[in-house]
């Protein structure tokens, strides 16, 4: 009896094996728990649960509980993008520096840098450079250098053309409501806030406004609930 009841719990103990190998075999490109229909029968599983659980580990070198993972890693080096943000004078004299901080974060974008700062003309003249032979231009430069900025790096994925989307139109009477300039301002010379155009230019203007050593590289709590 004793031998039969064996034979019967070994048999059984193949079939569930069996059935739990195949569910596991079919699902097991996204890496997803699996919970297999073992048995249709409650008299099934518990007389050879026991031994299909050993049989199991014996015959498969794949793991019952296999590691939890949503879905493939998603692509690291896009979420490094990071490009150059300044609040303008008039920005920070008006009390929008951290309803424009709030933007970026509620977006999912990670503050890699920042500082307030007196803008020289110097600086000025590198980072508006291309601007030089047009008419508005030493207004420019008088009007950036005459009252503190806040200079920022964020960090995201496509953050360069999200970043100029955030921030809408250059002259803000053609800016979408929602969008920064859209929402608090008005005239073209006092729109508030610069954004990089360009991964390349974002690359360039943050190496003019900040030493390597000011920009940090830290992992946000969340940023498994922003980045796939």
């Amino acid at each position: 009896m004793a031998s039969l009841r064996s034979r019967l719990n070994l048999s059984t103990a193949r079939t569930c094996g069996n059935v739990l190998r195949r569910s596991i075999s079919t699902q097991g490109a996204t890496k997803s728990f699996v919970i297999p229909t073992l048995a249709s029968s409650a008299a099934v599983l518990a007389a050879g649960g026991t031994a299909a659980f050993a049989y199991y580990q014996m015959q498969s070198n794949v793991g019952i509980l296999p590691v939890l993972e949503a879905s493939a890693p998603g692509n690291k080096k896009a979420s490094q993008e990071r490009t150059f943000i300044m609040i303008k004078p008039d920005g920070v004299k008006r009390g929008l520096v951290s309803d424009i901080i709030k933007r970026f974060e509620q977006r999912g974008y990670k503050l890699v840098a920042m500082k307030m700062m007196m803008a020289d003309e110097a600086l000025l003249n590198e980072h508006y450079g291309d601007l030089k032979k047009k008419p508005f231009f030493p207004g420019l430069v008088k009007f950036i250098s005459s009252g503190p900025v806040v200079a920022m790096v964020w960090e995201g994925k496509a953050v360069v053309k999200q970043g100029r989307q955030m921030l809408g139109e250059t002259n803000p009477l053609s800016s979408k409501p929602g969008s920064i300039r859209g929402d608090f301002s008005i005239d073209m010379g006092r729109n508030i806030i610069h954004g990089s155009d360009s991964v390349e230019s974002a690359n360039t203007e943050i190496n003019l406004w900040f030493n390597k050593n000011e920009l940090m590289d830290y992992a946000l709590p969340l940023e498994s609930m922003v980045f796939e």
